[in-house]
């Protein structure tokens, strides 16, 4: 197996389904301005289905941003299991989910085991608006969604930005493999972090049980001193308000309206 991983080759050419075909691209800009392209924005309706296919370019200035959350899927009934992402607030009322992604060709289907064993499928980060990721959990994933604010340093959460969209750099030139245990949604935005400061998130279960992640960020600290985290998740609780939020068609609005 080792042998299989060494000479195997990610690539970032191959015939991809449609919600992670284009990859996201950075272009430098002025000062701490960056350029995304290919941010999704699709819509989607009650029934699951997608009802239109949107890329849009949007410029990201670092120092506008307002506030970094943590974003927690459960799914599959089973509390260890989840997707985490992050989601990034600015100043003109916009914010951005940005989530890793196992990278599917068209007719794969996700296979958990055989990620972990075998290099099946690279991975993305895709970047999305609120109302793209969050009513694709509502409506084609049909997952609870919990929205955590990290109550740390505006500068710390300015570098967290800059270091998702220098991972989304690197991305685009060099593809890497994704793996359920050592390379899956969680872990990699763990690194990221530890790339920043070494040790601000160690190693624990919910790397490689995400389900469990919130809770550790919340001994940690991440989410505010002295809160009791079973209040916390009831507060974070985002998905009743995303149905009433989606007639808003302008995703900006949606954001302000959650």
């Amino acid at each position: 197996l080792l042998a299989v991983w060494i000479f195997s080759v990610p690539s970032n050419d191959r015939d991809w389904q449609d919600e992670v075909r284009r990859l996201v691209t950075v272009e430098p800009g002025k000062g701490d301005a960056v350029m995304l392209h290919n941010i999704r924005n699709w819509s989607y309706a009650p029934d699951g289905s997608t009802t239109q296919e949107v890329w849009i370019d949007r410029v990201l200035r670092i120092s506008d941003l307002k506030q970094a959350w943590f974003v927690v899927e459960p799914f599959w009934g089973n509390p260890a299991i989840a997707h985490t992402m992050f989601a990034f607030e600015f100043a003109d009322g916009s914010a951005y989910v940005v989530s890793i992604e196992a990278r599917k060709e068209v007719g794969e289907r996700y296979r958990p085991l055989r990620a972990t064993l075998l290099p099946t499928y690279e991975y993305m980060l895709v970047w999305a608006t609120e109302r793209d990721m969050y009513a694709n959990s509502e409506f084609v994933t049909e997952n609870s969604l919990y929205l955590y604010r990290l109550a740390i340093p505006l500068g710390q959460q300015q570098a967290l930005l800059r270091a998702m969209t220098g991972k989304t750099a690197e991305l685009a030139e060099h593809p890497r493999w994704y793996n359920t245990v050592f390379a899956n949604c969680t872990n990699v935005l763990a690194r990221v972090v530890n790339d920043l400061q070494p040790g601000t998130v160690p190693f624990d279960i919910s790397w490689v049980l995400p389900g469990y992640s919130d809770s550790f960020l919340h001994r940690l600290g991440y989410f505010g001193p002295d809160q009791d985290f079973e209040a916390l998740e009831r507060a974070a609780y985002l998905s009743p308000f995303i149905r009433p939020a989606y007639a808003e068609t302008d995703p900006a609005r949606f954001s302000q309206l959650l």
